[in-house]
């Protein structure tokens, strides 16, 4: 099977050598085809061959000035392809070469028979050709013929790009196939190739040339046996330009002799790449066993409280179990740390929340101080009075002497007096209303809990609109229960950011990063003293306003 797949790997290095070549080799030829198009097309050239059809036409200088421009345009010298370029036309009346060394303006000995003998052959062929021609001295090269008139019949002249042999043994030439194997040309013509290769390999051009004939495939290979009894293996691909196959020819037994080397060459590679994985592996297995070893002789020492790490070479437990007792331990001993962390972060929480519903926002008191000086200032004495008893009045009832179970009548009071100063400081803003049943002023509720979903109300909802806002404050008993509900017509919430609020206050979590700390904080506190059933609930619009519904247990 490896045999095989060498031998398939041999015939694709040869058949990618053959289509790169042909690739390269028609993308030149075409850029060589396009320049004798435009040639053919061009004005200049064509007005002078009009002229020449007429009895006295001569050439003067100025054609011969025409000429060479209009070669000048398509002649790639430069790129070391073309030789030279040929105008024969009405009988010699035109006859002009441009070559790369020298300009020929002399009319030119040229047999027309020559160019289109091979072309009159088939009659189905177009009025450009592309010929190869091998002299005396098997010397080869190629003409692109441009037959000009009409049609076969009225032939009167030709245009001939003849390109350099050098491209064509470059090509040929530079691709190593084997000892003895080449690439060469094959078209109805000629077969042109460059390298010297033992008489027993040879295969005639006839021989050749017949693949092209017989074979209507575009690419493919064949095998031939020469003369010499030699087995050829023929690889070849088609020129889209002009049809020619480029084919490369190799002797089967130097190629099958290619694929022995190879595998030869694979069974040493792959020796030496298990000697190397073997070398590897060992040196991989100490460089990791070793600091094993230092790790768990460094565990047992911990267990022992003993940091002065010293290295035995005798131990009864293996490495691995030790390294699993520490890590066992270890994770233990982290557990545990972990858990009175999380008590101690948890009791920090809980004096930290417990300290935060006696407090006042600093900023509220900063602008309610900073509204009675402006009052004051003002001369609004009356006013800056009833705002000083509305501030003494909401720090009484925030400190309620230490108790945090007050009546429902203290916390409206509360949140009356919040409201008054609210009102003192944006009295063109907003109006409220409460409206409590007095039945419901005796229950007990947890205090501050109105007041920040009121500030919530006022700063959430009524300024963030253009427009004098409502907040109202109403409740009822229902069975066991009694609910208080604070509602506003302000800005109110998009239904995700609603949903978003109150799935999180479904959640039995610790996190306010949801909710806000305020509502949070409100919402806990609720459920920690009535159930899990008891606390807050939001129902809002965007545009119309927002409603929160405190449900707290019926308790005299």
């Amino acid at each position: 099977m490896a045999l095989q797949q060498l031998k398939q790997n041999a015939y694709t290095s040869i058949y990618d050598t053959v289509s790169q070549t042909k690739q390269f080799m028609n993308e030149k030829l075409s850029e060589i085809a396009t320049n004798l198009t435009i040639l053919d097309n061009d004005s200049d050239l064509n007005s002078l061959l009009n002229r020449s059809d007429d009895a006295g036409f001569e050439l003067e200088p100025q054609d011969y000035v025409s000429l060479s421009k209009s070669l000048e345009k398509v002649f790639i010298h430069r790129n070391g392809v073309m030789d030279s370029i040929l105008v024969f036309y009405n009988n010699g009346k035109i006859a002009f070469q441009k070559t790369e060394e020298i300009t020929n303006n002399t009319t030119l000995p040229l047999d027309l028979d020559l160019y289109t003998s091979k072309l009159n052959e088939k009659k189905n062929l177009s009025l450009n050709h592309w010929l190869i021609q091998v002299n005396d001295n098997q010397e080869g090269y190629v003409s692109v013929i441009k037959l000009l008139g009409k049609s076969r019949d009225f032939i009167k002249g030709i245009l001939l790009f003849q390109i350099r042999q050098s491209y064509f043994k470059t090509i040929l030439d530079n691709p190593i196939i084997s000892q003895n194997g080449y690439l060469c040309i094959i078209s109805n013509d000629e077969v042109m190739r460059f390298k010297d290769i033992d008489p027993k390999y040879e295969l005639t051009d006839n021989e050749l040339k017949k693949i092209f004939l017989e074979d209507n495939k575009s690419q493919g290979k064949t095998n031939l046996v020469n003369s010499s009894g030699n087995h050829m293996l023929v690889i070849y691909d088609t020129l889209s330009i002009n049809k020619w196959r480029i084919a490369a020819v190799v002797p089967e037994d130097e190629l099958y002799l290619k694929v022995e080397y190879m595998k030869y060459i694979n069974l040493a590679m792959m020796f030496i790449l298990i000697i190397i994985a073997i070398f590897l592996a060992n040196l991989l297995a100490n460089v990791i066993t070793k600091p094993i070893i230092q790790l768990t002789r460094k565990i047992n020492n911990i267990e022992n409280n003993n940091f002065e790490i010293k290295f035995s070479e005798k131990q009864n437990i293996t490495e691995i179990d030790v390294l699993n007792r520490g890590i066992r331990d270890m994770i233990h001993r982290i557990r545990d740390l972990i858990v009175k962390l999380e008590t101690e972060q948890e009791n920090k929480r809980l004096a930290e929340l417990t300290a935060l519903q006696y407090q006042i926002q600093p900023h509220f008191l900063y602008n309610t101080l900073f509204s009675i000086k402006q009052l004051c200032e003002m001369g609004e004495t009356k006013k800056a009075g009833s705002m000083v008893l509305a501030l003494s009045n909401f720090f009484r009832i925030s400190i309620s002497s230490g108790s945090e179970i007050i009546p429902i009548s203290q916390e409206i009071k509360h949140i009356e007096n919040y409201l008054q100063i609210q009102d003192s400081r944006y009295g063109d803003k907003f109006i409220y209303n409460i409206d409590i049943p007095e039945e419901m002023l005796n229950y007990k509720i947890l205090k501050l809990i109105l007041q920040p979903l009121i500030e919530n109300s006022l700063y959430h909802g009524i300024k963030q609109k253009n427009e004098k806002g409502t907040i109202y404050v109403r409740g009822i008993e229902m069975g066991d229960d009694c609910y208080i509900w604070v509602e506003d017509n302000g800005a109110g919430m998009t239904p995700h950011k609603l949903k978003e609020l109150n799935d999180s206050l479904m959640v039995k979590s610790d996190s306010d990063n949801q909710v806000g700390f305020g509502v949070g904080n409100v919402h806990k506190r609720l459920q920690l003293h009535f159930g899990q059933e008891y606390g807050l609930f939001y129902e809002s619009e965007e545009g119309q306003g927002t409603i929160v519904t405190v449900k707290i247990k019926r308790i005299q």
